[in-house]
């Protein structure tokens, strides 16, 4: 019997939140073993941080569920969680743990653990392995703790997580796709953009992309044909000796109305159900934070929803399965176009598509803030200053600010002081209250900052 044709993640997350046992691993750099020649050099004090972006998993988790991460989160933070009405699972430490090595090799490595989920996985009757990503990498850690791993197999993840996939889909699927080319080679990028610039009424910029890559990497933006050997020459550096063999994307940057992400879940069976749709906001080609519930128009959701659907059909005819993650978007004209990049993994915007069953139907804004202290930051302390301040979500009255992990503060060091990455959800009753939370947080950063430069003097 095939156990992952007897669970539906979407129903689990959901509606059956009883049922079965998960066990959670934030695999974030999936990219990097897929596409290992792609690999752009890491800065190790952002990646120790992007690390301990793990947390966030814990808006998923079920109580009886596992949850491996590289450190033990801070009590504080998870007795806010629990207040809130999270669950919290067993949560598992690899016994060798240090902050860059990737966390399922960390489980690989260590003997002792596997045995505990091979334990776990026999006590339930079948247990679960729900990553981030799925990578050989995680299929060799359900093969050795008998784990079924929901998703689909590494090659076709690996292969739906390319822009150029994304692309020709929507493509053969008729949809609206950016003016563009597929380009081999550098003059084959030259060219296109020529072609583009000649074909337009006023001047435009472009975007050159590597067909790998998350969270805005291998991505540079062109302003103007002038710069276009400068931002090769800069591609060539960082993209990695397979780069241009893979084929790079050019297309023309558009004005926009909104972008969106949409998240679909594709059944065992085929089924498809759209399950979120936000409109995000970008620092450039940046993830920086989410609205939801959308609340587009009727006519423009519709359409989402209908292309969505297309969509895992057709995901599912090439063998896929599980969470996909879909950016589109609507250009200046009113013009939708439903897929920019097809994501064949959890995104940061999936740990954030379930907090209504938690925390009630709301508005939900959701903003990441890089932040730079002089002392570490912890997060006890950050929650006392936004309760001063009158900003901190309590569940007495449904509203405020929420910051959803801990360990991304003050994880490293730089010589200006301590990185803090603060992810914030914020909860009101309407948009004008939930962005004037919004402003009164930046600001109150911004003011924190000021006060920590002086006294730095």
């Amino acid at each position: 019997m095939d156990l992952a044709s007897d669970v539906n993640l979407l129903s689990a997350l959901s509606r059956d939140r009883s049922q079965h046992v998960f066990v959670w691993l934030f695999n974030i750099g999936a990219e990097e073993v897929w596409h290992p020649g792609s690999r752009a050099i890491a800065d190790p004090a952002e990646q120790t941080v992007v690390n301990r972006m793990e947390e966030m998993n814990l808006l998923l988790c079920r109580r009886q569920d596992i949850l491996v991460l590289r450190e033990q989160p801070q009590p504080h933070f998870l007795e806010m969680l629990q207040q809130m009405g999270f669950a919290i699972p067993r949560i598992e430490v690899p016994e060798s743990s240090d902050p860059l090595t990737p966390i399922t090799e960390l489980v690989l490595a260590d003997e002792g653990l596997l045995q505990r989920l091979r334990t776990e996985s026999e006590a339930a009757g079948g247990a679960y392995l729900v990553p981030y990503a799925v990578t050989w990498k995680e299929e060799e850690v359900a093969a050795r703790c008998s784990l079924t791993l929901l998703g689909a197999d590494s090659d076709l993840c690996a292969r739906v997580n390319d822009k150029i996939f994304s692309r020709r889909m929507a493509e053969d699927l008729g949809f609206p796709v950016t003016e563009g080319a597929v380009c081999r080679n550098e003059t084959e990028v030259q060219e296109a953009c020529g072609r583009i610039a000649a074909a337009a009424v006023s001047p435009v910029r472009f975007i050159i992309k590597q067909p790998h890559g998350a969270s805005g990497k291998g991505m540079l933006l062109v302003e103007d044909l002038s710069r276009l050997n400068a931002v090769l020459n800069v591609m060539k550096r960082f993209a990695g000796r397979n780069s241009l063999a893979d084929g790079w994307l050019v297309e023309r940057w558009y004005g926009k109305q909104l972008d969106l992400n949409y998240q679909i879940y594709i059944s065992p069976e085929g089924e498809v159900t759209m399950f979120s749709l936000k409109v995000q906001q970008l620092a450039g080609t940046v993830y920086t934070g989410s609205r939801m519930p959308a609340e587009l128009e009727k006519g423009l959701e519709e359409e989402v929803r209908g292309c969505a659907e297309q969509l895992g059909v057709s995901l599912f005819a090439a063998g896929y399965s599980g969470i996909a993650s879909i950016d589109g978007f609507v250009d200046e004209d009113g013009q939708l176009f439903p897929v920019i990049e097809i994501n064949g993994r959890f995104t940061l915007s999936t740990y954030i598509s379930f907090v209504s069953a938690v925390l009630g139907e709301r508005r939900f804004l959701s903003r990441y803030y890089r932040v730079v202290s002089v002392e570490p930051l912890t997060y006890e302390a950050l929650c006392a200053l936004l309760r001063e301040n009158g900003l901190l979500y309590g569940p007495e009255h449904r509203e405020g600010v929420i910051v959803y992990t801990a360990g991304t503060l003050s994880a490293a060091r730089l010589k200006q002081g301590f990185i803090n990455r603060i992810f914030t959800l914020i909860a009101a009753d309407n948009w004008e209250e939930a962005e004037d939370y919004a402003r009164r947080l930046e600001w109150l950063f911004a003011v924190q900052q000021q006060v920590q430069a002086r006294n730095s003097i």
